[in-house]
């Protein structure tokens, strides 16, 4: 149990300063029942408001507040339009942004300025440290078009003839930073740079670079052309830069000398933001004690929301992934106005990174970011919903495909009517079953599930696999192949569904109309065949649901402790059936009940239950007779964009996503807590499609929430969802996609523009221009290093294959042939030539 003291060397030089007792002319104008956006910028220890029109604009030297008001768990972004609002909450967020060459002095103005408008805001707002390049989803999320931080004020309209480099981030928002000078030691191959001098904007390609990147510095370099008429864009990539054309070369050669260039193979950034250790969560509690600040661990994740106590101050460490202080609302105001300020203290004192995200929250004005950190949460005045609850009785396929969010809503694609064939995994094969034995399955089984209906003129077909949590992993894997072999054979269907029993989904079910039946066991438990599997003779089945696409029966132990207030039961013995409702038990729980019975039943209350009931369970004993409740907060949709463009997986997640954020290279990740939809764009690679599963699992397991890691998995493709993920977009446009360009396109048609191609193959690693496609997958390395020894190598270096860490110019260079003719040479001559370049 680790216990931190804090003094006042670990405290920032920019918390220093108090808070002024008058509210800074700067804020006069914020209006707290309004939803607003807002940026002021400090100049000379005083706070400016920007113009509207440079929003998006930063400087590295300087600090600036960012105020963001909004309606609760409502997007807010620089196109918020002010608009007085009554009788809703308001959720405020300040942010102080610091770039990375500003002086204490400014962020301190900032620090302490947004104490002072969190008062003037009777100290509820959320308050965030944002430092350049580190900037949270949220506040990403206010800049759809992206922005820029520059290093000075003469930025595009300046000096014509001075070179300036630029590195092009960010998935959704893309963002272009200014680099300090024109040199190779900026770049390493996660990354796009563009560098614009008098005659070209070059934009440089890192092998590992994420495609949407690459598009995003395409566009920025068209619209720079287009302002600063320069007349050619060339692209250059990774490891390629001699293929040039001669007139481009000697360019580039000018401000990036070719001979001194040395590029890293991918940023420290990049492995700082995996999501290894984003579970890696820790509880801390905050107090003073003889003067000093005490921070005390508690305990590791995963929280319960009671873990907080409305009279203190908490510390959520999430490491790299930022640190969150919870203000209790009996904590006293020195607590509230000092959380942020004690908070980075305990980062000094933990020596995290400089960048390391801190945000304060206080009780009962949480963002969902901070909610989502817990598995369960439950608001004091839960947030109502803005639009009225959709009462439909109709489910059928053409209702739900003409409205997506009652889809949503519901999760159901249509009303189960359409045809379904069902196989069940027997020694690495699949045995069709007869429709009678349709919706009896068994724990120690898997099953596949081919389901096809009509919502329109053309038949659709969703592909559903069924895991029993008793099959052996052989059958598991067994499955997973059928279900790829029928996928094929079906034309890629577009929609693959693993289901593991208990956490089915409300169309799974549905399909079965409400009686859905899992018994314990294998299936030839009772039949040798495996295709007339018969129902055990006798059973209790403990009943979950109310509705036709909640419902289904779970085979219990049938002692009477199986019993539990909340539920129904049906005993089964033969022909003879009794249906059990407990006390608890709604009127619709029991008409569910009643179709796992067939027509001969009894229904017996609790309470009122005969003597020969109870015999038939082994007698009357103890059961859970506790009311269960579940009135948590509502999980809200959560998409996430996959990245696997370097050694490690990582997500990031885009706050109020629309249909815009799907990006057709990318895998994406669309959480709706007991279920995970991962969508693949159609232009994504082969190998993170094969990976996709995978993904999502380890997504599920880095979650610091802690998270059921059998919820339902649904993988969807492009242009072939289903309104139960369409319907969770806002305005989901069935065209959006179809004039489409990749970046390969767009580039491609600039290259022609601009005469760079005159007949000849274009600047870049194709197979046909380093001979080999493998070869530009490994990290790439300057000569002198890959020629130390091996104990002094780089642990990624292959020291029995240097060669394959060259650069295709360096490898062009030192062996005077290309890698695929290289080769293609005896082992011998390959090794004789490798000892003669010194790389053996």
């Amino acid at each position: 149990m680790q216990v931190l003291e804090l003094h006042l060397a670990d405290y920032d030089e920019s918390y220093k300063n108090g808070t002024n007792a008058v509210l800074d002319i700067a804020f006069r104008k914020v209006n707290k029942n309004f939803t607003a956006f807002q940026i002021w910028r400090v100049e000379n220890m005083s706070i400016v408001a920007l113009p509207k029109d440079q929003y998006g604009i930063f400087y590295d030297t300087d600090s600036y507040i960012i105020y963001a008001s909004s309606l609760c768990d409502q997007p807010a972004s620089i196109d918020t339009v002010p608009k007085e609002i009554k009788g809703a909450t308001l959720e405020y967020h300040i942010h102080f942004w610091l770039g990375a060459n500003t002086n204490p002095e400014k962020s301190g103005v900032a620090a302490y300025k947004s104490v002072e408008l969190d008062a003037f805001l009777n100290s509820q707002t959320i308050q965030h440290r944002e430092t350049q390049g580190n900037e949270s989803s949220r506040f990403l999320s206010y800049f759809k078009n992206g922005f820029k931080v520059l290093k000075s004020e003469l930025i595009l309209n300046g000096n014509k003839s001075q070179p300036k480099l630029y590195k092009v981030n960010g998935k959704r928002t893309p963002v272009l930073t200014e680099i300090n000078n024109v040199s190779w030691e900026h770049f390493n191959s996660s990354e796009v740079f563009i560098l614009k001098t008098e005659k070209c904007l070059f934009v440089w390609i890192g092998r590992a670079a994420a495609s949407i990147e690459k598009m995003h510095a395409t566009k920025i370099c068209l619209e720079m052309k287009e302002s600063l008429k320069i007349s050619n864009i060339v692209f250059v990539d990774d490891g390629y830069e001699k293929t040039m054309d001669d007139s481009y070369k000697n360019e580039i050669n000018k401000y990036l000398p070719l001979d001194k260039r040395h590029i890293l193979p991918e940023s420290s950034m990049e492995e700082a933001t995996t999501l290894s250790g984003r579970n890696n969560i820790r509880l801390y509690k905050c107090s003073e004690n003889n003067g000093k600040y005490r921070v005390t661990e508690l305990r590791s994740g995963p929280f319960l929301q009671g873990d907080l106590n409305p009279d203190d101050v908490y510390i959520v460490d999430q490491e790299s992934y930022g640190i969150w202080v919870w203000v209790g609302k009996r904590a006293n105001d020195k607590e509230r106005s000092e959380a942020l300020r004690n908070a980075r203290g305990f980062v000094k004192k933990k020596k995290y990174p400089s960048y390391t995200k801190v945000t304060r929250v206080l009780d009962g004005h949480e963002p969902m970011e901070f909610k989502m950190l817990f598995p369960f949460w439950k608001s004091e005045s839960p947030i109502k919903a803005n639009k009225p609850k959709m009462l439909v009785s109709k489910f059928d396929a053409e209702t739900l495909e003409d409205r997506p969010l009652l889809a949503a809503e519901v999760q159901l694609i249509d009303d189960g009517s359409g045809s379904t064939t069902i196989w069940r995994v027997k020694q690495n094969n699949i045995v069709e079953l007869p429709k009678e034995r349709h919706g009896f399955f068994f724990s120690g089984d898997c099953y596949i599930i081919l389901y096809s209906y009509q919502p329109t003129a053309e038949l659709k077909h969703l592909l559903y696999c069924w895991l029993g949590s008793h099959a052996t992993q052989e059958d598991i894997n067994c499955t997973t192949h059928k279900v790829s072999e029928i996928d094929d054979e079906l034309g890629h269907l577009g929609f693959q569904a693993r289901i593991i029993q208990g956490r089915e989904t409300a169309h799974f079910l549905q399909i079965f109309g409400g009686k859905f039946i899992t018994f314990k066991g294998k299936g030839t438990d009772f039949d040798e065949s495996g295709r007339n599997l018969k129902n055990p003779s006798q059973y209790m089945l403990q009943i979950f649901g109310s509705t036709l696409y909640s419902s289904k029966g779970v085979q219990v132990v049938a002692k009477a402790l199986s019993l539990n207030s909340n539920y129904c039961f049906v005993m089964k013995r033969g022909k003879r059936a009794h249906v059990w409702c407990g006390n608890y038990s709604t009127g619709d729980q029991r008409e569910m009940a009643k179709l796992f019975a067939g027509k001969d039943f009894e229904l017996v209350l609790e309470g009122k239950e005969k003597d020969d009931f109870f015999s038939l369970i082994g007698g009357k004993t103890a059961y859970n007779t506790q009311l269960m409740k579940n009135d948590y907060d509502a999980r809200t949709p959560r998409l996430f964009n996959c990245n696997t463009n370097t050694n490690n997986f990582k997500v990031e997640e885009l706050m109020y996503f629309t249909q815009k954020d799907l990006i057709p290279e990318n895998i994406m990740l669309l959480d709706l807590q007991d279920c995970l939809y991962i969508w693949i764009g159609k232009l994504s690679s082969r190998e993170d499609q094969r990976l996709s599963i995978k993904m999502a699992i380890e997504y599920l397991q880095s979650d610091p929430a802690g998270r059921d890691m059998n919820i339902a998995i649904i993988n969807v493709k492009q242009g072939k969802e289903p309104p139960t993920f369409t319907g969770l977009f806002p305005a989901w446009d069935k065209k959006f996609w179809k004039h489409y360009k990749s970046f390969g396109k767009i580039r491609h048609d600039i290259e022609i523009s601009s005469n760079n191609i005159n007949g000849k193959a274009t600047n870049g690693y194709t197979q046909e221009k380093s001979g080999h496609s493998d070869f530009d997958q490994f990290d790439k390395y300057p000569i002198n290093i890959l020629k130390e020894p091996n104990e002094k190598l780089p642990a990624r270096i292959d020291p029995l294959n240097k060669e394959l860490h060259l650069t295709h110019d360096d490898f062009v260079s030192l062996f005077k042939m290309k890698y695929v003719d290289f080769e293609k040479l005896p082992k011998w001559k390959r090794q004789e030539m490798k000892k003669t370049c010194g790389l053996f």
